[in-house]
């Protein structure tokens, strides 16, 4: 009965495109995806269930995230992933643009942009609560 849904998962949205990976979340999804563009290879992205509508509300799925590529670069694609998990920690951080000040002032103004907009819609929120309150309790009397 589940085994129909299984199989069609994996089936390539688009015509030409063969199954590469399947990426635990959108920031793994993220980092194969830019890992290919450095050798022009396009990624389309299939998520699983409701994957998709989660990774717009919240900004992250953890349903999985089905990755395909051209079916001509299949095998480029899979050589580039293998290739890039020898890399250990310790040369992602030795990499001069890991230490960038420019990024992480850009970082952090996101992360004040983020803070600001979430006060803001919280103020809202409770504002809309107290305004029900104050409506249902005139309605009452």
């Amino acid at each position: 009965m589940f085994n129909k849904k299984a199989d069609n998962e994996r089936k390539p949205p688009v015509e030409g495109q063969a199954f590469l990976i399947t990426a635990s979340d959108s920031i793994e999804a993220d980092i194969i995806e830019s890992k290919l563009a450095t050798a022009e290879i396009p990624v389309y992205k299939k998520y699983r269930g409701p994957g998709a509508y989660l990774n717009i509300i919240l900004g992250n799925t953890t349903m999985g995230i089905d990755l395909f590529v051209p079916e001509e670069r299949i095998e480029e694609a899979k050589g580039l992933l293998e290739s890039a998990s020898d890399i250990s920690d310790e040369e992602i951080l030795a990499d001069p643009s890991f230490h960038d000040e420019t990024v992480k002032n850009k970082n952090q103004q996101n992360l004040d942009s983020i803070t600001n907009k979430t006060i803001i819609m919280a103020s809202v929120f409770i504002i809309l609560i107290i305004a029900i309150i104050v409506l249902y309790a005139v309605r009452a009397n």
